[in-house]
């Protein structure tokens, strides 16, 4: 059963059907052969899913309970109403290990107490049908347990054993009591599904929703077995089970299992075909988790029952409402959030909490003072009405404008952007002189242009000390807050020419009354200018412009709603490229028809807005999706920055920031907010005087001027953080002028936004050493379509130490593989079986032996089996680097008619001395390589070890794969290939000696795998000549030695998040 969006409504009060809550009476009008149900716990995950269903059942009547409701609690339930129904589905407790933890308590009374009243009120006539857990099996791994089998009680956690001790406590009440029930307990695998109260906390979705909001799949424990239960099976067994309860005891267990498999089969499938990333977390082996799986044939054969869920199945159905699925319950109304400020709708809902934080321009001249100022919350809601986004919480004005340190002069950029605005605004209002009126004119650096110009210049400011200096400079300024004070001596209506309003509108708490003032200010002539910074905040998922002088953020709705209520029309909506990217609208009143009294202009948008609103549309803007995607991309650029300072801090980097603007404020503290970070930011330089020598809010770290990073440390590498990042250009000189000019040679610089880049500047040039490849990936269309499938064909024997870590690593490359199966006596079997996905194909070679001409005709036959299709042939040591292979493949077949691609290729040598992890992904632990520096194409990535992918029908290959029999192919503009011929040392000992048994004497008489015929005193040898005669360097460097290699050093940096 597919569930719309159209019909999802998150905790939604159940209809309670035919109960008289009054009276405790079912209907009378229902017919004696209607079933009458209720279900405890009907507003969950499970109940509000199962309820919907059983109501579409005519010949059932069900009732909802849920605690969360006044009055509907179990115990709540009078005896009277209870015993009316035939059926009672019991899904309270605390339904999982987090609520027992926070819980731990209440366990007894939840889990056990609350069910076990319940039961002891019931008639032995009624049904009561129980759920209970298949974490009961804990420790049977992949081998399935059945209901009688013994539990090894001594390793459950307090949820499993609240509910085992909840079956026991119920068995022994029906062996004691006459009274008692029919009592049946069904012990639940994993659910996985869809819902009308949605859970994302659960394998599957959990991880579904990670590929989708940041393209990696975060993944604990993959060696674990679990059992699933689909949620159409749950539902249809329940079903079958309240029609046929004849067939059970009077007290009986039943195990339902759709399926089951490890957590890293989950994974690795989901990966499959999302294309997310798999990023593995390592525990020691005393922390093994064996997991579980039932037997479920005693529930199959007593009600004549098949399972029907599997694992592509549940997953495809699960992609297909992603976006539905992933709002889980985070889709909240906050009812702790001021109205919309702009529609006075209630319903708002959180986008981004950034918790407290001080004020972004309370600078403090005391460390002390800095330390203790005052904090306020700073939370980011929308209104679903008029989609507006706005702050939850107001700062009195007075107390956050009334001694303002932002200078608006103090920028090249901003002088330049005054200029033309300036230009515009005359040019638009037909030449000549004019009147100007700017609301929040700062120091008067907008004005000075105007004046220039020959315009009368007015400006209205609430901060005394800029409005005295702007008055300094020759312009009329009164001070206030406009919209709120009176202004009597602004010039007549008919004498003004423009209103300019550059980032203030977002700073007031009532933006349609300062509007309402403009209007009474202007003439029929009169343009006003509106400007807001980071009107693309969310595509890029900007949230430094997320602080307390900012109360909203205008989308291009909420200014025409705006517009609308003031009675004023857009004439223009237009992006300029000033504070990231802003919009300039500019409105004038509407004008009355002479001959209908009508308000015309209402009805026809200007072109600007209509492309803008339907842009708004196509982005998702008006859905909560993308918001939750917005979300999701603010908490992974501050993991990537993380990540960035720790990498840095450990390779002896000194840390500052530049620019003390209020944007760089916020981000700031939200990166301060990692409790176990390991570096800290030495000082933050700027070019405002007010600020220097003062104290970033809420914190100890100084406010310096450029010139303090002249006086860095030149033996040691600067890394700087570009908290102005909308002045880079600009600021990008200065940082040259004051580093590398006075011979600080080895400087880094960190760009948060729009895009999170670490660059290695130079005193001309700059290039990009890595960048946050965290993304949501495209939803419905994750790959381009049409396009051909890419398969992945390998040979194996023996290699159970490489394949887990070589399955996850090319799960998310390939649609399908054939892995050919040279009698592998080990665990290599068994470990494809249980972490490859579906479609990935273990065959058994035709060949006896590894002759080089019989296992390339093998796979050349396996080719011929996917005429259109991309292959590429893998042996288990080589590691495909890609950040999305199928998404540049089926962009070349679009856009060229390339056929083969070639990947360059490194030889890995590793760190040994490092300890070797046993889930680690092995790209990430061993990232040490080597080349022959007597050899030019090495430093190139050109070696034997190179491989092609190509989508010609028939086989292309000469002897061993490394060639092709035609010249036709190009170089993959991105990706490589990691061969671990030595390395992990010595785990990779074995699978090397033993292949040398399998190669026909033949093959070595004519040169054939020649490296294969050798032992353990020559693979030592080897390894020390790779030492004696060979180049290293290590992919986390930030240097290499050719610009391939800088292409795989930046790759590795993206993939594995370093």
């Amino acid at each position: 059963m597919h569930i719309s969006i159209r019909d999802y409504v998150i905790n939604q009060r159940p209809n309670h059907g035919n109960i008289n809550r009054s009276s405790g009476r079912v209907d009378a009008s229902r017919t004696v052969s209607v079933v009458t149900i209720a279900i405890i716990g009907s507003s969950g995950y499970i109940g509000s899913r199962l309820m919907h269903h059983l109501r579409s059942i005519k010949s059932l009547a069900v009732v909802g309970y849920d605690r969360i409701f006044p009055g509907e609690a179990s115990y709540e339930i009078q005896d009277q109403n209870l015993r009316r129904f035939h059926v009672v589905i019991y899904l309270g407790g605390l339904t999982g290990r987090a609520a027992c933890r926070e819980r731990s308590t209440d366990v007894e009374y939840e889990n056990i107490g609350d069910i076990y009243a319940l039961a002891k009120r019931m008639l032995p006539s009624q049904l009561l049908i129980f759920a209970s857990t298949s974490a009961i099996a804990e420790g049977s791994g992949s081998t399935p347990l059945s209901e009688d089998s013994v539990v090894q009680s001594h390793i459950f956690d307090s949820y499993t054993s609240s509910l085992k001790r909840r079956e026991d406590v119920l068995r022994n009440l029906s062996s004691m009591s006459n009274t008692a029930p029919q009592m049946i307990g069904l012990r639940f695998g994993t659910v996985i599904g869809l819902s009308f109260n949605q859970r994302i906390d659960l394998a599957h979705m959990a991880l579904i929703c990670q590929g989708f909001l940041g393209g990696r799949l975060h993944v604990n424990h993959p060696e674990s077995n679990r059992a699933w239960l689909c949620m159409e099976d749950l539902i249809r067994a329940i079903t079958v089970l309240i029609n046929q309860s004849k067939n059970a005891k009077k007290f009986d267990i039943f195990h339902l299992q759709s399926f089951s498999s490890s957590i890293s089969n989950v994974a690795n499938s989901i990966s499959r075909l999302s294309g997310a990333y798999i990023n593995v977390t390592s525990h020691a082996s005393k922390h093994d988790s064996f997991g579980f799986s039932l037997n479920s044939t005693k529930f199959q054969s007593t009600f004549d029952f098949t399972f029907e869920g599997n694992q592509d199945s549940i997953i495809s159905r699960l992609i297909d409402d992603v976006p539905r699925m992933c709002l889980g319950r985070q889709s909240r109304i906050d009812n702790n959030s001021i109205p919309c400020v702009v529609c006075g709708s209630r319903e708002m809902y959180t986008v981004l909490d950034l918790h407290t934080q001080p004020l972004a321009n309370d600078f403090k001249a005391q460390k002390n003072e800095s330390i203790n100022c005052k904090r306020f919350p700073l939370r980011l809601v929308r209104c679903s009405k008029c989609h507006h986004a706005q702050l939850s919480y107001v700062v009195d004005r007075n107390y956050l404008f009334s001694h303002y340190l932002y200078q608006s002069g103090t920028t090249q950029s901003l002088k330049a952007y005054f200029e033309w605005l300036a230009e515009k605004v005359i040019d638009e209002s037909g030449g000549g002189s004019g009147t100007v009126v700017e609301i929040a004119c700062n120091d008067g650096s907008q004005l000075n242009q105007f004046l220039k110009r020959g315009w009368k210049t007015i400006g209205v400011d609430p901060a005394n000390n800029l409005a005295e200096l702007a008055r300094a400079q020759g312009h009329t300024i009164y001070t206030g807050f406009w919209g709120t004070d009176k202004f009597s001596q602004l010039p007549s209506p008919d004498t003004l020419g423009a209103i300019i309003a550059q980032n203030v509108l977002a700073h007031v708490a009532t933006p349609v009354e300062f509007m309402r003032a403009c209007v009474a200010a202007m003439g029929s002539n009169t343009r006003l200018y509106i400007q807001t910074s980071q009107c693309e905040m969310y595509e890029t998922g900007q949230f430094d412009t997320v602080y307390h002088e900012h109360v909203s953020f205008f989308t291009a709705h909420s200014f025409k709603r705006l517009a609308d209520l003031v009675n004023l029309s857009i004439i223009n909506f237009e992006i300029t490229p000033i504070h990231g990217r802003s919009c300039l609208v500019t409105l004038q009143r509407n004008k009355l028809s002479n001959s209908s009294f009508l308000t015309t202009g209402q009805n026809q948008l200007a072109p600007s807005l209509a492309t803008t609103l339907q842009k708004e549309i196509n982005l998702g803007m008006t859905e909560t999706w993308f918001y939750v995607k917005y979300q999701a991309q603010a908490l992974a650029m501050r993991q990537w920055i993380v990540n960035q300072l720790s990498n840095i801090h450990e390779q002896g980097h000194t840390i500052v920031a530049y620019g003390a603007a209020a944007k760089g404020m916020v981000l700031l503290h939200y990166l301060l907010e990692i409790s176990d970070r390991s570096w800290s930011i030495s000082y933050v330089c700027d070019d405002a005087p007010l600020k220097q020598n003062t104290y970033c809010p809420g914190t100890s770290i100084p406010v310096r001027p450029t010139s303090e990073l002249a006086k860095s440390d030149p033996t040691k590498p600067l890394t700087i953080i570009v908290f102005a990042w909308n002045f880079w250009n600009e600021i990008s000189v200065k940082i040259r002028n004051q580093t590398i000019e006075k011979g600080i040679k080895s400087v880094f610089v960190i760009i948060p936004f729009p895009h999170q880049r670490l660059i290695k500047l130079n005193l001309t040039t700059s290039w990009i050493l890595t960048q946050n490849s965290y993304m949501s990936l495209p939803w419905p269309h994750i790959f381009p379509s049409p396009r051909l499938p890419v398969v992945l064909i390998s040979h194996f024997f023996n290699e159970e130490f490489l394949l887990p870590f070589w399955i996850r690593h090319h799960a998310p490359m390939f649609d399908h593989a054939i892995l050919i199966n040279y009698n592998s006596s080990d665990r290599s079997l068994q470990i494809i079986r249980s972490e490859a996905p579906r479609t990935w194909k273990i065959v058994s070679s035709r060949n006896a032996e590894f002759s080089a001409l019989d296992v390339d005709e093998e796979v050349s036959d396996y080719e011929r089996t996917f005429p259109k299709a991309w292959k590429i042939a893998l042996n288990t040591p080589e590691f495909l680097v890609h950040p999305n292979l199928r998404q540049m493949l089926a962009e070349t077949e679009h856009s060229s008619n390339i056929l083969v691609i070639r990947f360059r290729s490194i030889i890995m040598s590793g760190d040994d001395a490092i300890p070797f992890q046993r889930f680690v992904p092995l790209l990430k632990q061993r990232s040490h390589y080597t080349w022959d520096p007597a050899d030019a194409r090495e430093l190139h990535g050109e070696t034997p070890s190179s491989r092609f992918i190509h989508r010609h029908s028939l086989p292309i290959y000469n002897i061993g794969r490394h060639s092709i029999r035609s010249s036709a192919w190009q170089w993959a503009p991105i990706g490589f290939i990691a061969k671990y011929q030595y390395t992990p040392w010595p785990d990779i000992v074995s699978r090397k000696l033993q292949i040398r048994t399998r190669i026909p004497l033949s093959d070595f008489a004519k040169k054939w795998g020649i490296q294969h015929n050798t032992d353990i005193k020559q693979l030592e040898q080897n390894k020390a000549n790779i030492k004696k005669h060979r180049v290293g360097n290590d992919l986390k460097n930030y240097s290499a030695s050719s610009d391939e290699f800088m292409m795989m050093h930046r790759l590795w940096r993206e993939i594995t998040n370093n």
